[in-house]
């Protein structure tokens, strides 16, 4: 009757862990982007059209710490003219939250201050998807950026 009673009691651990799915965790992953992005911005005579390309590294280095490094360039055209933006590149720390979905990056902006970005993990995809608006300081234009990363093997 004991052995009965373990080999059922296995048998039910077995069923049990075998029917979890692993969720996905980013300790130790690399992602890659290279996204385009097309906007027009201003009105009228003063309508110009932004093509920027954003080329990036995410880099989860524990389960809490990572970093990113993101390069900016592409062009401004208008009036008949085409304009390159100068290619700029950053890399900036981070520490992050991920329940398996969704999570926040979360580290310093240019001005120091601290700035929460969140994003999702699409799982079918394998990838994780990050959008925010971004406001030039000189010209005051806003600008959707939507980055997703695949992960690098």
């Amino acid at each position: 009757m004991k052995k009965t009673l373990l080999v059922a009691l296995l048998a039910c651990l077995t069923i049990m862990f075998a029917s979890c799915k692993k969720e996905k965790t980013l300790n130790g992953t690399t992602w890659k982007t290279h996204t385009t992005t097309t906007q027009q911005v201003g009105e009228g005579a003063l309508s110009l059209t932004a093509n920027i390309t954003f080329d990036g590294t995410m880099s989860f280095t524990d389960a809490t710490n990572g970093s990113m490094t993101l390069t900016v360039s592409g062009t401004v055209e208008g009036m008949g003219m085409s304009n390159p933006i100068e290619s700029q590149s950053q890399t900036r720390t981070f520490t992050y939250t991920f329940d398996g979905e969704k999570g926040t990056l979360t580290g310093k902006d240019h001005t120091g201050a601290e700035s929460t970005l969140p994003f999702t993990y699409n799982k079918k995809d394998n990838t994780i998807t990050a959008s925010e608006n971004m406001v030039d300081e000189e010209t005051g234009l806003s600008l959707k950026v939507v980055l997703v990363f695949t992960e690098a093997k």
